[in-house]
């Protein structure tokens, strides 16, 4: 049953990656909102429902709380005490409160570069998740938030597990994972491709720190939602178009 799921995961995986697949479901590029809906579900369908089956099946529904001993000792074996974190609100609160002040620090930073006649610095090629009016806001929140949630339960978890029990060891699934989820952002280019591994490593440490998948998940959302939502809104947008034809276009 192992090596079923470990094949069903990979496909989702490959599947994910294939760029045209809004064109073969006959999407529209340019309906924006139908694309948001399109980004949620492909994330929902093929990385949560993969990982979810296979906890289900494997009888370890459990592991969405508890952390497995298998990563314990992945976690050791790169010199992390795991655990270490585990409610420890005061570091929680730092990290957040980090986060945070970071983000308004770009926004700063940001509004400095647009009034020399610059654009905003971002790490890799976003733009075409960004919102481009006050009305895509509520999708891009929606997005960051399915985001944190089903690539953690997808990277964080079902790969290092799938490796645990085929290999014996997790460690090289978390390898694995690291690898596959910097590739997942290859449309960002390689300076974003190397930011998701930089991410990746740092919400990899902070799941063996916790010993929490929940907290890996919120931080997760939290990074995305500084890039998609906090920063654009605070950068300011132009509000919605107003369509009088019924054209979904912008």
């Amino acid at each position: 049953m192992v090596v079923a799921l470990t094949l069903i995961a990979l496909a989702a995986y490959v599947l994910f990656l294939k760029g045209r697949l809004a064109d073969r479901l006959g999407i529209d590029r340019f309906d924006r909102a139908a694309m948001y809906r399109f980004w949620v579900v492909k994330a929902l369908l093929l990385f949560a429902l993969p990982s979810l089956l296979a906890l289900v099946l494997l009888g370890r529904m459990d592991l969405l709380i508890v952390m497995p001993a298998g990563f314990a000792r992945a976690a050791l074996a790169v010199g992390i005490l795991p655990g270490a974190w585990r409610g420890d609100a005061t570091m929680l609160q730092t990290m957040t409160a980090g986060l945070i002040g970071g983000g308004l620090l770009g926004v700063v930073i940001a509004r400095w570069r647009m009034r020399r006649g610059r654009r905003p610095w971002m790490l890799g090629e976003v733009g075409q998740v960004l919102p481009r009016h006050r009305g895509e806001l509520p999708w891009t929140l929606l997005l960051s938030l399915t985001a944190g949630v089903t690539e953690e339960l997808y990277f964080r978890l079902l790969l290092p597990l799938l490796s645990l029990m085929l290999l014996g060891a997790a460690l090289p699934g978390f390898a694995l994972s690291l690898i596959l989820f910097a590739l997942a952002h290859g449309y960002q280019r390689w300076l974003g491709m190397a930011g998701a591994l930089a991410l990746g490593v740092i919400f990899t440490a902070v799941y063996w720190l916790t010993a929490s998948l929940w907290v890996t998940m919120a931080l997760h959302a939290l990074v995305d939602c500084n890039s998609l939502f906090l920063r654009p809104l605070l950068l300011g947008l132009p509000p919605a178009p107003v369509s009088f034809s019924g054209d979904s276009r912008s």
